[in-house]
């Protein structure tokens, strides 16, 4: 349960930055409160306790989020854009229908977290934990991926285009009739990844790791697949019209009804 008396102070906003600042070695424990709806726009909350909370609709953006607890909080529908969520702990939180555009998660936990229907267009998660999590139909164009650990994460049908995985790992990730066009995906890990009918015309997958992905079905017009390793690959009926395959490790790869044409190859 909450403190009460940090509760108290939390709903009196110039009372409760002074004494933040007054006393920075307290951690406030707001756990399992209940601020449904409420706006807490540029709140200054960094390092509290809300695990549990329900924190439904509220409006929390701009707000200083820094090594927040919220493991297992309710954020469904709230609205954190442009808040700093840096380092902030959201393992097994329900954000799904948020919003995180601009929101900056470098070094958040997010493992097995829902984030389905989400709006991230934007967003830094550089480094993040992302494993397990559920980003399905999440639209992030121009999100910031870079070295985030997105093993087994679920982006069914995402709208990720012009997005940044620089030596990201998507390890047995789901990726099934997303959309990453125009995105760089260079160095990055994508071994056994799930992407029937994914969307990766014009992608830059310079020296990326493809080793037993399934991409039936899948656009790759015009993408940059050299020096990548796409041994055994499953590429039936994939589209790689006008690709570029210098140095491309094709060893065991499965181009049965491959459109090739245009390719390039030295």
């Amino acid at each position: 349960m909450a403190n009460q008396e940090h509760l108290a102070l939390l709903k009196k906003e110039k009372t409760w930055i002074i004494w933040r600042k007054n006393n920075p070695q307290i951690s406030p424990d707001l756990q399992e409160i209940d601020l449904t709806g409420k706006n807490f726009k540029q709140a200054h909350l960094s390092g509290v306790n809300l695990s549990k909370a329900n924190l439904e609709k509220v409006n929390l953006s701009q707000s200083n989020l820094e090594k927040v607890n919220l493991s297992q909080s309710n954020l469904m529908l709230a609205n954190l854009s442009y808040a700093n969520l840096k380092k902030a702990n959201l393992i097994g939180a329900n954000l799904r229908q948020i919003n995180l555009m601009h929101a900056h998660l470098w070094e958040a936990n997010l493992i097995a977290t829902s984030l389905r229907n989400s709006q991230i267009q934007e967003a830094d998660f550089s480094r993040a934990k992302l494993n397990r999590t559920n980003l399905s139909e999440a639209c992030g164009r121009d999100t910031n991926f870079c070295e985030a650990d997105l093993s087994q994460a679920c982006l069914y049908e995402a709208e990720l285009q012009g997005a940044y995985f620089y030596r990201a790992n998507l390890f047995q990730a789901q990726l099934i009739q997303g959309h990453l066009y125009h995105s760089y995906l260079c160095h990055a890990n994508l071994q056994q990844i799930k992407g029937d009918r994914l969307d990766l015309r014009w992608v830059n997958l310079t020296q990326a790791n493809l080793q037993g992905a399934s991409l039936q079905g899948a656009n790759l017009s015009y993408a940059n697949l050299s020096y990548a390793n796409l041994d055994g690959v499953n590429l039936q009926g994939a589209n790689l019209r006008g690709a570029n395959l210098m140095g491309t490790n094709l060893e065991q790869t499965n181009l049965s009804g491959v459109d090739l044409s245009e390719t390039i190859t030295a």
